[in-house]
């Protein structure tokens, strides 16, 4: 526990000593201004933020909508900053002392993994939370199913890193994690319109099942991020499956990564 704790704080400090750290805040504090100050909206002399005007179901659904856009925006802002943790933990000098310690080499990754991800998630779930208190003020309700629907985006940022984190190590480079990151992301965003293509394919193509083949080994990240919108408006999970299967091949990349760093010669 003293040893995670270290890296737990380590990650920390290296996080805060980057730059995009204070972007973060400077996006939430932008909007917190914006939505505290957001001026009166009227319609025949009525305010349709203070006078009930709009159903609880539209101004939920309103909520529901920005909030599915932000925590996309933020998670992809988080892998923008989080895509150099693995490669600077690898980096020359670093490592040799890193491995030096009386540590399993899977241990202490998995560390320096969780580590990383509970700041990452940290920074997400307070950014959001604190816009989400300063929006339901000002429209005078709370929508709860924000909550489930913040859990849910953690859970995606947590995906989401492992591949960023299996990339960082695999290529020690930053910009190549990032990289194979937006490749996987838009490859299999196609991948999920394929059966636009069937009918040029023919009736009985091979490439239908190769398309769906790639398709069911590939995390659906797209896919996985429309049930925010759902869950945060009470509607549940759109479609289960590219939730579960996105996040068992996030469970398989991740021991992937394990393996590969236990083997590497350093």
């Amino acid at each position: 526990m003293n040893k995670f704790a270290a890296i737990l704080y380590d990650s920390f400090l290296e996080i805060k000593d980057r730059k995009i750290f204070y972007f973060y805040w400077l996006v939430a504090g932008v909007l917190i201004i914006v939505f505290g100050l957001l001026p009166s909206l009227n319609i025949n002399g009525r305010d349709i933020l203070e006078g009930n005007l709009l159903s609880p179901e539209v101004l939920n659904g309103f909520i529901a909508r920005f909030f599915d856009g932000f925590l996309g925006f933020v998670i992809f802002l988080l892998v923008f900053g989080s895509a150099g943790l693995a490669p600077s933990f690898l980096s020359k000098g670093r490592v040799e002392l890193v491995l030096s310690k009386p540590i399993d080499r899977w241990r202490l990754l998995s560390m320096k993994f969780l580590a990383v991800y509970l700041v990452k998630a940290a920074v997400l779930a307070v950014m959001a939370t604190a816009i989400w208190l300063t929006l339901s003020l000002r429209l005078g309700m709370f929508n709860w199913g924000f909550f489930p629907g913040l859990l849910f985006a953690c859970l995606q940022l947590l995906v989401v890193y492992a591949i960023v984190f299996f990339f960082g190590v695999l290529t020690n480079s930053a910009a190549s994690a990032i990289m194979g990151y937006f490749v996987i992301r838009i490859g299999t965003d196609l991948l999920a319109s394929r059966k636009v293509v069937y009918p040029l394919l023919g009736e009985k193509s091979l490439w239908k099942t190769i398309l769906d083949g790639v398709y069911h080994v590939s995390p659906k990240i797209g896919e996985m991020s429309e049930n925010i919108g759902p869950i945060m408006t009470g509607k549940g999970m759109a479609d289960f499956y590219p939730v579960w299967s996105t996040v068992l091949i996030a469970v398989v990349v991740f021991l992937v990564t394990l393996l590969y760093f236990n083997r590497k010669d350093y």
